[in-house]
């Protein structure tokens, strides 16, 4: 592989590294971007919503772009309320059907990979990054675990004036740098998918949908057997997207294992009946970053910026993550640039970066639910008893026909006093409420 030197090296080919590559190469910047996997998205299991807002800032065409890397337009979003009993769904209509699709990353990185390369970014694949190159306490770049030639087995090394992370969750290099510890088993939510092929038709017929419309759904108590944690169901072009997320800790705490969570909620009767006939084509694992504004590393350092999952950034309650990665790639490399401008690498340059972030949405956002984690955990009661008080009191309501209906009431005000009560009910509100306020 030799040596090499370029402007900015970029460790990652996922959102938040190819939308600082593609950035910094429309400026001219010499970049590399290092990707440990077989493509950009190889080792992504990801299946779920992309917007496209955030991606039109790297693809002003999108979604009018051949080939296309998507799935389906979400035209419809919300929640399943699943209780043991059965479902409640609570969900809305899009206005807009191209402001957001379903996707399966392996595809749609490697598209995006696609149109990196066309625009100047080089892209170097199945190569990992082993250790920094410090030169007066300043990373100049990276090595990697390629050698340097036939001759020479010892590992390449890639000089840089700028080294930007965007390693994903697990990050090894951020802590490597100094910028960041470990992180904690409640920091992190353990995601287990199966990608699911029902027979022809059947996605359709049984979820109420055409060939152009999707669904995307959060999903609430049984799924996850009423632990800390949300199901999600995503439908795909002609598969389904279909798992658990369950926080770490509790996984560790109660010696569970997530594909058995996972097996019992297809076993639950709706999704039972969802998935009759259906063929597993893919299954996989990995850790969701929810260590929050409390958990944030420090964003720069000497030559070194961090990005995306490598930072935390991603809002469960609102389902952000891909759009956040890529925004936070965009700054990056708006900050990158910035320096090779002044020839100023510092950190009293790249703390522009972080300035940058303070400003956004972004971080107001993850300020504004930075309690948001804390609270999950410690009112786990949430996720196993209201689905199956909904579900009741619903149950009752939609079958009070032919009945005196202050009798159908008090029994509705009964099982509402039994699970939680009128004061349990307006405690959860008012700590909910004081999440945002």
């Amino acid at each position: 592989m030799g040596d090499f030197s370029f402007d900015v090296v970029i460790v990652g080919g996922g959102p938040a590294g190819l939308a600082s590559g593609i950035s910094l190469a429309a400026k001219g910047v010499k970049v590399l971007l290092i990707e440990r996997g077989r493509f950009c998205g190889g080792k992504n299991l990801f299946g779920g919503v992309i917007y496209s807002d955030s991606i039109k800032k790297l693809v002003p065409d999108f979604p009018k772009v051949e080939p296309f890397p998507a799935e389906r337009p979400v035209t419809e979003e919300g929640y399943f309320l699943v209780a043991k009993e059965g479902v409640v769904k609570f969900l809305h209509t899009k206005k807009e059907a191209e402001e957001s699709f379903t996707a399966l990353r392996a595809r749609f990185d490697n598209w995006l990979s696609e149109y990196a390369l066309k625009r100047g970014v080089l892209i170097a694949p199945k190569t990992r990054v082993i250790d920094f190159i410090f030169k007066d306490s300043q990373i100049a770049g990276v090595v990697v675990d390629r050698p340097k030639s036939f001759q020479d087995k010892r590992p390449a090394e890639i000089s840089a004036k700028i080294v930007i992370l965007a390693e994903g969750v697990n990050r090894v290099l951020t802590e490597r740098a100094g910028l960041t510890t470990p992180f904690k088993p409640e920091e992190v939510v353990l995601a287990v998918k199966e990608v699911l092929q029902l027979p022809k038709g059947a996605m359709e017929t049984r979820l109420g949908l055409t060939e152009n419309k999707g669904l995307a759904v959060e999903i609430i108590g049984e799924v996850t057997s009423g632990l800390p944690g949300t199901g999600f169901l995503y439908t795909n072009k002609n598969t389904l997207s279909f798992g658990i997320g369950v926080f770490l800790k509790t996984l560790v705490d109660l010696n569970l294992k997530p594909y058995e969570i996972l097996e019992r909620a297809k076993g639950h009767p709706f999704f039972r009946e969802l998935f009759q006939g259906a063929e597993t084509l893919e299954y996989g694992a990995h850790l969701i970053p929810e260590w929050g504004i409390k958990g944030l590393p420090k964003m720069y350092g000497k030559g070194i910026l961090v990005t995306g999952d490598a930072a935390g950034l991603v809002n469960p309650l609102f389902r952000e993550g891909t759009n956040l990665a890529i925004y936070s790639g965009l700054m990056a490399a708006d900050t990158a640039y910035l320096a090779l401008e002044r020839g100023d690498f510092s950190e009293k340059t790249l703390r522009e970066y972080e300035e940058r972030f303070r400003q956004s949405y972004i971080y107001k956002d993850l300020r504004l639910l930075k309690d948001l984690k804390g609270f999950l955990l410690q009112n786990s009661h949430l996720f196993s008893l209201y689905p199956d008080m909904l579900y009741q009191v619903f149950n009752l309501y939609f079958s009070a026909q032919g009945r005196y209906k202050r009798d159908v009431l008090r029994e509705i005000l009964g099982i509402i006093r039994r699970k939680r009560g009128l004061f349990g009910i307006l405690k959860d509100l008012f700590n909910m409420g004081r999440l945002f306020w």
